[in-house]
């Protein structure tokens, strides 16, 4: 660890009790309290009075989204576009550590890890579910349910859950790994304003509220998804066995998955979350490769083609698409703006949680990867998977639209079902789907201990445990109360604040490379020869 962190280390256990630090390890009071406090309460309420705790939180989350949407969708642009210059810029050849360190993993093992913060399960639940869902309702560029909103359709799903998205880890991973590797300050989401604030950002009331909401978003967030998760693999479970788990089984599956996950996290990256990123990586490509080959594979492949050509054609369109003329209705909202808000507000969980995984990668190495990789994934993924839902749904062999809207955890198992060998297959989508959860939340329990340690690469055992578990708990009390969605609009709340933090890290980001860059490659001036007498 350097001066730099131990300095802020020590600083920030100033206030901790004696007790305490030496089972957990030095870590920062006021952000560990006020989080826990925070956190707890807002469960409360939704344990106490779940219909109008989550009346209160929806009005919030519809005024935001109704009188901002334009704010998010121009700011998610600017995001990607500041991303795309540095990627390209003279800064891209700069590394994140010095110049002789080596990237901890390998370019497998990386990517792999990419998609176990949070938005692998998302791969294969909305891989279903949004290409059939916007082809029976296409806001734009084509007439619903016709061949032509296929491609369309299917573009929409891949902007979800593409570049766009990738360029808000990228940009906050950047501000966070950038002075934490090169310039030796703690990985914490404060240290991301280092180039605007300088070391006092640790330790001012921004730099304390920012750890805060980012803790607090992801406990939030990642909890949600935990117990939405178990709602949704009921839905698998149901499918392969024909009949569901009742409130009593689901919380008990939900207690073997906080052990599973626990045991992860306190494992460490380098075993337990990069083993288990690695191997559902492969499962999942097996089963989309089933899927590919016993389904109508030229079709997929041609619509995959096409699906490409659409994305890039329709990109700048559908990247400032606002529905001027409110011509859809809340689709908008509904879709491209919630998912905005949602990826900003787990903006610094991914991007922490990337940066903490990608010491010793150069700038233009670590965008290209974390942008441009998940994205050509999701271009395949999605056209496979989604085009053969498509082509289920419009020969009439099942009805998946009818299947999502009574269970969007069902849409896959349903696909399933109409192939050869379709159940056995379905249970293994079910494990990588467990698996998948397993991952974001191990991950997630080891950057909310990151924050708690004062920026501390790795924390103490005690500190995942600790979070883990509390993560865990939440989302077996809510799954038990029925609070889990009002939880998920309190994290999409909480984390609103970072799209003006956001733009707060890009200029912090660009203040930072210029500096650097400026020590390392000084201008050189000519000798001048004064002129002889």
């Amino acid at each position: 660890m350097s001066d730099a962190q131990t300095k802020t280390m020590d600083a920030s256990a100033q206030a901790d009790g004696p007790g305490l630090s030496k089972i957990i390890g030095k870590y920062d009071p006021t952000i560990f309290f006020i989080t826990a406090a925070v956190t707890l309460l807002a469960v409360i309420y939704g344990i106490v009075d779940p219909v109008n705790f989550d009346g209160l939180l929806s009005a919030i989350q519809s005024w935001i989204t109704s009188r901002f949407s334009w704010f998010f969708i121009i700011s998610v642009a600017i995001y990607l576009g500041v991303v795309i210059y540095i990627a390209f810029s003279k800064y891209g050849n700069m590394k994140l550590g010095k110049e002789t360190d080596k990237p901890e993993f390998s370019y497998f093992a990386w990517i792999a890890m990419l998609f176990s913060c949070g938005v692998g399960v998302g791969y294969a639940f909305w891989a279903v579910g949004e290409p059939i869902m916007h082809y029976m309702n296409t806001p734009y560029l084509a007439e619903s349910a016709t061949p032509a909103a296929r491609p369309i359709a299917i573009q929409i799903g891949v902007m979800h859950w593409g570049i766009h998205a990738w360029g808000i880890f990228a940009l906050v991973g950047l501000a966070i790994a950038f002075p934490a590797y090169r310039l030796g300050k703690p990985m914490n989401v404060s240290i991301s304003l280092y180039g605007l604030f300088g070391d006092k950002i640790s330790q001012n009331a921004l730099g304390k509220v920012i750890e805060i909401l980012a803790a607090f978003a992801t406990i939030a967030g990642v909890s949600t998804a935990l117990g939405l998760g178990i709602i949704s693999t009921n839905a698998g479970i149901e499918h392969l066995y024909g009949k569901p788990l009742g409130t009593f089984g689901q919380l008990t599956f939900l207690a073997i998955l906080i052990a599973l996950y626990v045991l992860s996290a306190v494992s460490g990256i380098k075993k337990g979350i990069k083993n288990l990123s690695t191997i559902n990586v492969g499962i999942a490509f097996c089963w989309g490769a089933f899927i590919l080959f016993s389904g109508p594979t030229r079709e997929l492949l041609e619509l995959m083609v096409q699906t490409i050509g659409s994305y890039i054609n329709n990109f700048v369109f559908a990247t400032f698409w606002t529905d001027a003329n409110n011509v859809k209705g809340q689709w908008l909202d509904w879709w491209t703006v919630f998912y905005w808000i949602w990826w900003i507000s787990w903006g610094p969980f991914c991007g922490g949680f990337v940066a903490r995984i990608s010491k010793g990668r150069t700038i233009r190495e670590f965008i290209l990867g974390v942008c441009v990789v998940p994205t050509l994934v999701a271009l395949v993924w999605f056209s496979i998977v989604g085009g053969a839902a498509q082509s289920v749904q419009i020969a009439h062999i099942a009805d998946i639209a009818a299947a999502l809207k009574a269970d969007m955890g069902s849409g896959i198992y349903v696909l399933l079902s109409t192939f050869p060998w379709g159940d056995f297959v379905g249970a293994i989508v079910f494990l990588n789907l467990v698996i998948f959860l397993i991952t974001s939340a191990d991950s997630a329990s080891f950057f909310v201990a990151m924050q708690m340690s004062g920026g501390k690469t790795e924390p103490s055992t005690p500190m995942k445990l600790i979070w883990g578990i509390f993560i865990g708990s939440l989302a077996f009390v809510l799954l038990a109360s029925g609070g889990l969605k009002a939880l998920q609009k309190v994290s999409i709340i909480a984390g609103t604040p970072f799209a003006i933090v956001t733009f707060m890290m890009a200029a912090s980001l660009i203040k930072m490379l210029k500096r650097s860059y400026k020590a390392e490659h000084p201008v050189i001036q000519p000798n001048k020869k004064k002129p002889s007498k």
